[in-house]
């Protein structure tokens, strides 16, 4: 059995490397991935069945289990605590369980790899231990789960720059993370029809940007209810993607425009503003419908991009177009 020692704020944990069969270690209720969803349950349906159901309903575990069946088992050690509570790797235990119900003769799907937390281990160094794994590396948690792990740090009794210095990150950005899903937790999980729905996770972007989007700190400032109101927005879809959050900021310069958004829709408010100053906006939306397509490209079209001269001179003048166009800019806002 390999082991090695890794420190954790100044604990050295000495981990072993084991093989597991993934039905006889029990999953954690306290998993943020499915942590909200967990405490709507009484205390006496927080099990593992539970928390293999709500697993299993996300997308991105059926993903992980073809993931898991075409290299025929686990290749990452999930973490585990001396108990045979799973620390980390929640998912990856339920997906190898449904890859072993669907081969069950496949021995390949029988074991997968752990490194086991010595017995003695204080929680909070366990945490710790999370804590780097999934907001100080590169692969780590989705983001609304990530800031429920801030949030936990907080209450633990650390501060947002300890939080920051310890991950890498600034005090402004840990600030704005705890802000957005103190947001979603309090107005937004409470006006949705399943709060308990996992698809409401992938929205936590745009609450960030309501806090990191200087235009619309600065028109909450004017308008009390505006929280409210996004909160709405977003559970209607009428705000349903990051890109007409982004442009919020527009439509609430105008109160005719806010009003349609309230009313009818992104697309209605965005159509008014359109008829007030046509020619500025079909600019802005066809470079923006430009960018999102030249983000979308495909391995395919960037191979015919490499094959074609003519193509990679167009893009190339629309790149050096895009550069004056700056230059010119910055140079306006130097003068001014």
């Amino acid at each position: 059995m390999a082991t090695y020692t890794r420190n954790i704020q100044g604990h050295s944990i000495a981990l072993t490397l084991i093989e597991i069969n993934p039905n006889e270690v029990v999953l954690d209720p306290q998993n943020p991935r499915i942590g909200f969803s967990m405490r709507q349950l009484s205390e006496a349906e927080q099990n593992d069945s539970a928390c293999a159901l709500l697993l299993t309903s996300q997308e991105e575990t059926e993903a992980l289990k073809r993931s898991i069946i075409a290299s025929r088992g686990v290749q990452e050690p999930i973490f585990l605590r001396a108990d045979g509570r799973v620390a980390e790797g929640n998912r990856r235990v339920v997906a190898m369980r449904a890859a072993q119900e669907e081969f069950p003769n496949d021995e390949g799907f029988t074991r997968m790899p752990a490194w086991a937390i010595p017995d003695d281990t204080p929680e909070q160094v366990i945490q710790d231990l999370l804590n780097e794994v999934h907001l100080g590396a590169v692969r780590g948690w989705a983001p609304y789960e990530r800031a429920l792990q801030m949030q936990g740090l907080i209450n633990s009794g650390l501060i947002e720059e300890e939080i920051a210095e310890r991950y890498r990150m600034e005090a402004r950005e840990v600030r704005q993370q705890l802000a957005a899903v103190e947001f979603m937790n309090k107005m937004y999980f409470p006006i949705t029809e399943d709060p308990t729905d996992p698809e409401h996770r992938s929205k936590f972007s745009y609450f960030l940007e309501f806090y990191k989007n200087g235009r619309i700190q600065t028109h909450q400032a004017a308008m009390p209810n505006l929280k409210e109101q996004f909160a709405r927005w977003v559970r209607d879809g009428h705000l349903d993607t990051g890109v007409r959050v982004r442009r919020l900021p527009k439509i609430l310069d105008s109160r005719e425009a806010t009003r349609l958004l309230d009313v009818v829709g992104f697309a209605a408010a965005d159509e008014y503003l359109q008829r007030q100053n046509p020619e500025q906006h079909e600019l802005y939306a066809t470079m923006e419908k430009a960018r999102i397509r030249l983000e979308s490209m495909t391995v395919a079209e960037l191979m015919e991009l490499a094959a074609s001269q003519e193509r990679k001179d167009m893009l190339q003048a629309l790149g050096e177009e895009l550069h004056r166009v700056l230059d010119a800019v910055s140079r306006v806002g130097e003068e001014s």
